[in-house]
């Protein structure tokens, strides 16, 4: 079902409309067709949501409107939004269900459904009628009263949420033009006084092959939710009395369009949820859209694709109603060009170079990180002799040295980036809990002691960091990785004799391919190609099997040419 007005359950009174709803609704009547194929049945919802069930109509004939009349003022006509953005009905063909909204009428907010005689399809231009119905019975039974107010806020180009509330209940719908493994986000500041991150309330809503999902978080610090602490759903908080406030309504995706609809109560028990207020008091936002972590490490939200920036600050203000200089002018399209293609990563081979610099920086967004390994990523990421998680192909029984400059201070988990060799492509060892480690099974061949669970190769915190000239060359398609990296400037904390030292050799039994990773949070770094290559058989760089062949072909030419000289 399509829906114009996006507030789309029967609940609690709520201007809505899904399967649930068909004993409650009332009809109406049915559009007498005059012209231009309109038709349809009317029902009523509630008194402010009208159903126009299997609505036709060719999308011809110009400015064409929703026209009803007052059972009490049957020649006065009053034109009726026929959504959000306006009171033209779109021209275009129809063949669906629309929902109509008789909400945030400035100058008839005693509009009710029960109130109207007549509903008609109306071209104004040349005052002629496409579809009638006409003597609505008046209707005996009580309809729900309906939402208060109905309100959407455009808060960026590919991020919409409506929001509608009752005396108790507010339901919202985000809307985003994102990807299949992304998250869109939307709650309330975590400061009263400006759009701020840390300590906000919101909602992580999603959409996968099980349906919709929206998932209470509270961010207690910009970082991955790792023991407890960072960007994390309200039942995993480290408190232990975090509640899943939020209830999924419904989902949908259309050309590109992900939106998901949930409800919770305008003022909870949960001590990590804030109030919405419906005084006309102000409240400041935070939202964001971005990858989501894999399945298997719980489809956590990951770092923010994109979020308010520059001091940007969004406000939500029931008052204002649709006069806000945030609200949506037009329902939501996603365009269909396309990305810039991701940045090649790049490979630093150690063939007489043994020593490395490892520090923290920014992960390049989704054509750094992302498309590199493949993995979602927090928006930052080791950066290797200044190169943003490179490749290295280091040489077996060779001893190398990482200079660790990622973070020490284990009580500013945000900046305290361990550095260890593991076999696990998601590293973050060190948070695991015991069922973590049963599943990842991981091997660690440096840089961490198993035997204390703790990590060994921790140094002071440098950082490598956009300046105004990247983001031009990030968004430039022909840009290369290394011209966003020249872009970037390093700021450290402490002094470089704070630096971490970590020695490795890779010997006969490193595997192929293992990585380096942050043990307080997964995802930061990326591969390591031990050479010669171990192959099935147990060798080095050929098998056994291959090298007696051609040892066999060796000898028995020496003996041929021996007999014939």
């Amino acid at each position: 079902m399509t829906s114009l007005v996006l507030l789309l359950a029967c609940f609690a009174g709520f201007t809505v409309f899904d399967a649930s709803c068909q004993s409650q609704r009332v009809r109406l009547g049915s559009f007498r067709t005059i012209i231009h194929q309109v038709s349809g049945q009317l029902f009523a919802i509630d008194e402010k949501t009208i159903l126009i069930e299997n609505f036709q109509f060719d999308g011809a004939g110009g400015v064409v409107v929703l026209y009803v009349f007052r059972r009490d003022q049957p020649t006065v006509g009053i034109t009726v939004d026929w959504s959000l953005f306006g009171s033209a009905i779109p021209s275009r063909r129809f063949n669906e269900d629309v929902i109509i909204s008789l909400l945030n009428r400035p100058n008839d907010d005693d509009l009710l459904v029960s109130d109207l005689v007549s509903i008609t399809i109306w071209c104004s231009p040349v005052d002629v009628y496409f579809g009638r119905l006409d003597n609505i019975p008046v209707i005996t039974q009580s309809l729900a009263p309906g939402s208060q107010i109905l309100y959407c806020i455009q808060l960026h180009e590919n991020l919409q949420v409506t929001i509608g509330y009752n005396d108790d209940t507010i339901r919202i719908r985000q809307c985003g033009c994102i990807d299949e493994d992304q998250y869109m986000a939307f709650g309330i500041s975590g400061n009263d006084t400006k759009t701020y991150m840390v300590g906000a309330d919101v909602v992580v809503t999603w959409i996968d092959d099980d349906g919709p999902n929206a998932i209470d978080y509270y961010l207690t610090d910009r970082q991955q939710c790792r023991g407890g602490e960072g960007v994390c759903p309200d039942t995993l908080l480290a408190s232990g009395d975090g509640i899943q406030d939020a209830s999924v309504v419904l989902g949908d995706v259309l050309n590109g369009r992900r939106c998901v609809e949930y409800s919770r109560l305008l003022s909870t028990s949960d001590r990590h949820d804030r109030d919405f207020l419906t005084n006309g008091e102000s409240q400041f936002l935070a939202w964001a859209y971005g990858p989501r972590s894999e399945e298997a490490l719980g489809n956590l939200a990951f770092f923010h694709t994109e979020y308010p920036r520059n001091g940007e600050n969004f406000m939500l203000d029931f008052s204002a109603g649709r006069s806000s200089g945030l609200r949506c002018t037009s329902e939501l399209t996603c365009s269909s060009g396309q990305q810039c293609p991701g940045w090649t990563g790049s490979t630093i081979t150690a063939m007489e170079n043994t020593t490395f610099r490892v520090t923290i920086g920014t992960s390049g967004g989704i054509r750094g990180y992302q498309s590199i390994t493949g993995l979602s990523g927090w928006g930052i990421a080791y950066h290797i002799n200044d190169t943003l998680v490179p490749v290295l192909k280091l040489r077996r029984n060779v001893t190398y040295t990482f200079i660790i400059e990622a973070g020490n201070d284990r009580a500013d988990s945000p900046r305290y980036h361990p550095f260890y060799i593991t076999d696990s492509i998601d590293g973050g060892i060190f948070l695991d809990t015991p069922a973590d480690r049963a599943r990842k099974n991981e091997k660690v061949f440096a840089g961490y002691n198993l035997d204390t669970n703790e990590p060994t190769a921790a140094g002071r915190y440098c950082d490598r960091v956009e300046t105004t000239s990247s983001a031009p060359v990030s968004t430039d398609c022909s840009s290369e990785l290394q011209e966003y990296e020249s872009t970037l400037t390093e700021s450290c904390q402490g002094d470089a004799s704070e630096a971490a030292i970590l020695t490795w050799t890779p010997d006969n039994d490193t595997p192929n391919v293992v990585y380096y990773q942050c043990a307080n949070h997964v995802h930061l770094g990326w591969e390591i190609h031990i050479e010669p290559r171990i192959t099935a058989e147990g060798g080095s760089g050929g098998s056994l099997v291959q090298t007696s062949l051609w040892l066999l072909v060796t000898i028995t030419l020496f003996a041929v040419l021996a007999v014939h000289v």
